[in-house]
């Protein structure tokens, strides 16, 4: 594919993406007040107009970035290490940055049936954002069952790591939430391998090839 096209391409998508990201945070109050909160003195400096504009044009621009180097097959090792900082810094804040307070433990597994129906765009949430961490892992590992065991342990520490600090609840179902976000990522760069998919680094690039 030209240069050029994939350019326009990229370019399209940063600015349906601007559109697709205002309807979230609308329709999802809690992520913007998440987000006023984890940038409370950009909000505060900025007002709500300027920050909520700010914040659109820097996701359509991230957007627009990752999929022009997605269909480039070629993504900036300084863009990919600051993608992954924002990341870890989205993962801290959702799982830590909270009022110290909450505490408990829930080893109720048959709870799962009554969240699902109550709050299932919360245990979606707790799949998802650990995909990334479960690609990264399993590109380190190369192995399914041994990413799958770290994931258990990680989603053990993270859950441990609130009830110690008193920032959430231990909680089964977040470990299996989790633990399933990890394995799902890992599941994808797996596939990826077994269909002849080549991960590596050429100079300043992380490279995908596919093999003939």
């Amino acid at each position: 594919m030209e240069k050029r096209t994939i350019a326009s391409i990229s370019v399209t998508c940063g600015i349906l993406w601007i559109f697709v990201f205002q309807y979230i945070l609308t329709t999802f109050t809690d992520l913007w007040l998440g987000f006023t909160s984890a940038f409370r003195g950009a909000y505060a400096a900025l007002g709500p107009g300027l920050f909520a504009g700010t914040l659109l044009v820097l996701g359509g621009i991230i957007f627009g970035a990752f999929v022009f180097q997605l269909l480039t097959k070629r993504f900036e090792v300084v863009f990919t290490v600051a993608t992954g900082l924002l990341y870890l810094a989205t993962l801290w804040y959702v799982l830590f940055d909270r009022t110290p307070g909450a505490r408990g433990i829930n080893l109720d597994i048959t709870q799962f049936g009554v969240q699902f129906a109550s709050t299932p765009l919360d245990m979606m949430w707790n799949i998802a954002i650990f995909l990334p961490l479960g690609m990264v892992l399993q590109l380190l590992i190369k192995s399914m069952w041994k990413t799958s065991i770290v994931a258990v342990v990680l989603a053990v520490i993270v859950e441990g790591a609130q009830y110690i600090f008193s920032v959430g609840v231990f909680d089964i179902l977040d470990i299996l939430l989790n633990t399933v976000g990890i394995a799902l990522g890992a599941f994808i760069i797996s596939s990826a391998a077994l269909d002849g998919w080549h991960f590596g680094m050429d100079r300043h690039f992380l490279t995908f090839t596919k093999s003939a």
